[in-house]
């Protein structure tokens, strides 16, 4: 998959992997660190006074912040460590490289929406009242665009940099970029799977239920209330409704719909399974399509069905969750999905990633 390179070129590599394993080490989890400081003290400042509907961001952000930061300053010694073997020409280090520039580039894209979504936003116009608008002198980008940056300008080295014809890179362009996309949009939609399932309405109240109460717990308090009437309601709100009460509730489309939002007796909501699936299924399946990426170098058949398969189920649970909870974000990530699905069984692109001898 990857052709031979020549003397210049493996040297461009090799001074490619040092800079790529320096920069993973010593600037991408700074600019990480940065970035998730701000976002968690706008949330828990701005934000979730007024709406604890953003309360799940903490402990979401937090972990996964810290996962991409660990696996950035590990990917990057191991990039310094393999920087040799690249310049000896060994097409397993390169790979590898790719790889680890690939997890940079989703880590800095997964890292910069966030910032989008809690630094930069205003909520101040609704449909919750009293959020305050975004404080002055904020940036538009967050500190770790220059990941993402850094991180595709490594991908696309270690990608290209060989003696394969113009042709067949402009084609390995296509399935290798889509596949990174897909990965971070994946990876976006777990965030907003877990932070949906992990939310509990009277997790800021003064006398929260325990985790064996079924009010407190995970996999049974959406039975008790609507959950998507939950996503524009404020806690003041909420706590002063009473169960099987009719009310108005201004939608995120900032519609006013009258429904209930307690219910005095469970009703099995499917929002649970799907949230559960749609939020750590995803995670992993983004992190196997990183995983999957040295593997599609080298033409080995587990890279390739690794991206068939994780392709499948992230596009099935996308449209799944679109028709439980009619949102948008998840049908335009069940259909990047199922758009890398169709293009990995391209006969122009299956063979890139397959010998001929496979069956």
């Amino acid at each position: 998959m990857l052709a031979e390179t020549n003397k210049t070129q493996r040297i461009i590599l090799a001074g490619t992997a040092l800079l790529a394993g320096l920069f993973m080490m010593y600037v991408a989890p700074s600019t990480a660190m940065h970035t998730l400081k701000v976002a968690l003290r706008e949330v828990m400042e701005r934000l979730i006074p007024f709406d604890p509907d953003f309360y799940p961001a903490v402990p979401v952000l937090s972990v996964t912040y810290s996962i991409w930061m660990v696996g950035l300053w590990l990917f990057g010694a191991f990039s310094v460590i393999f920087a040799k073997k690249i310049y000896d020409g060994a097409q397993w280090a390169r790979s590898a490289l790719l790889g680890f520039s690939a997890f940079a580039a989703v880590a800095g894209m997964t890292m910069m929406i966030p910032w989008m979504v809690l630094v930069v936003a205003d909520y101040s116009k609704g449909p919750v009242p009293g959020v305050l608008p975004p404080p002055e002198g904020v940036t538009v980008m967050p500190p770790v665009i220059w990941t993402l940056i850094f991180g595709l300008l490594f991908y696309y080295i270690f990608l290209l940099m060989d003696k394969d014809s113009l042709k067949n890179k402009l084609i390995k362009l296509i399935p290798y970029t889509l596949v990174g996309v897909v990965a971070g949009m994946v990876f976006m939609n777990g965030q907003h799977g877990v932070r949906y399932l992990i939310f509990i309405p009277e997790k800021l109240t003064a006398n929260p239920p325990g985790e064996f109460s079924p009010l407190g717990n995970f996999f049974t308090n959406l039975d008790y209330y609507n959950a998507m009437a939950l996503t524009t309601i404020s806690q003041t709100q909420l706590d002063s409704l009473k169960a099987d009460q009719m009310v108005n509730i201004v939608t995120k489309s900032l519609k006013v719909v009258p429904q209930v939002v307690k219910y005095s007796k469970p009703t099995y909501d499917p929002n649970t399974l799907v949230l559960l699936l749609g939020g750590f299924m995803n995670y992993l399946s983004s992190f196997l399509m990183i995983l999957a990426i040295p593997f599609l170098a080298l033409r080995k058949k587990f890279g390739y069905y690794i991206v068939l398969g994780t392709a499948l189920a992230t596009a099935l649970i996308g449209f799944q969750i679109y028709i439980v909870r009619h949102s948008f974000e998840w049908m335009v990530g069940g259909l990047l999905s199922l758009v890398l699905l169709a293009v990995f069984l391209l006969p122009v692109f299956r063979k890139l990633f397959l010998p001929e001898s496979s069956k």
